[in-house]
């Protein structure tokens, strides 16, 4: 069996600042992104389902669901707490419109709101009904949203979101909130933002012939300039979903990059220099104290 060179950390930096600065391309750059929260978003009934259906009309809005991005992270021994999540939710996201209509959406809601990062840009929408109770959320994590500088809380009747005559007048109240707190609270939209992350780490992964999951963390480290554990939050994040939409596969030896990653990879990234970095690297993992320079880029 031919023996496959793991890359210097000299070359893993080369090759991460050569995939960030030529191949990198961010999704979302002409999108709003939504952090979306509330009970079961499958379930017709809540405020949380009859939202996703309102921003589903308007193409701006790219809607995101913490179930689908934390969920892997949250789980298991020695994994991170929402805690841990919340700083670089804050830098990744322009907004997040909450439903406090279920025990996990109560407990988000009490977290969100005491970052003041976050709480400004918490949009609470909670049931008309509950607005003069005497209640630890009203108390608390409401009061909080209401004094922080651009947070915003909204009382409505969750069935209207589905009424011909008022969701629009809802959508546009919520659109307004939105569109002030992303001019207040500008994201950047490039490696080390949580959301984009995987735009870098998928073309690594077609890159690196069965890539280890630490050479992907210390790839995205080198990239982005951040901590080592937030580096590995992002990877983490990025590779669920990956393999969640079937763009990359996990094997015993390492990562591999399905055809439909590969599909994804040239028609959403800068593809002109792949070839080049792939043979580049095809030379170094195979022959003997062969090193990537990054004058070959």
């Amino acid at each position: 069996m031919i023996k496959i060179n793991r890359l210097r950390d000299n070359e893993l930096k080369i090759l991460a600042e050569t995939i960030r600065d030529k191949i990198f391309v961010p999704t979302y750059s002409r999108k709003t992104t939504v952090f979306l929260c509330g009970a079961d978003r499958s379930d017709k009934k809540t405020g949380r389902h009859k939202m996703m259906e309102l921003f589903k009309k308007h193409a701006r809005y790219e809607l995101l669901y913490p179930e689908d991005i934390f969920d892997d992270l949250l789980v298991g021994q020695g994994q991170y707490s929402l805690l841990d999540l919340e700083d670089i939710l804050a830098e990744s996201v322009d907004s997040i419109v909450l439903f406090p209509e279920s025990p996990g959406s109560f407990a988000e809601l009490g977290a969100f709101a005491s970052n003041k990062r976050l709480a400004n840009k918490l949009i609470c929408v909670c049931q008309h009904k509950y607005e003069k109770r005497k209640s630890f959320i009203n108390y608390g994590p409401i009061r909080l949203i209401k004094a922080s500088d651009t947070g915003k809380v909204f009382n409505i009747v969750y069935d209207n979101l589905a009424s011909d005559i008022i969701k629009d007048k809802i959508y546009k109240k919520i659109n307004s909130a939105i569109t002030a707190i992303k001019k207040k609270n500008p994201i950047k939209r490039n490696v080390a933002n949580i959301m984009e992350t995987e735009n870098f780490v998928l073309p690594c992964i077609y890159l690196i012939e069965l890539v280890p999951a630490w050479e992907l963390y210390r790839l995205v480290e080198l990239a982005t300039g951040q901590e080592k554990r937030s580096s590995e939050i992002a990877t983490k994040a990025s590779i669920s979903r990956l393999i969640e939409s079937h763009h990359i596969n996990r094997t015993p030896k390492g990562y591999t990059v399905t055809k439909q990653g590969i599909n994804r990879i040239k028609r959403t990234l800068r593809a002109t220099y792949l070839d080049v970095v792939r043979m580049e690297l095809i030379n170094t993992q195979y022959r003997k104290n062969k090193m990537i320079k990054g004058a070959n880029f």
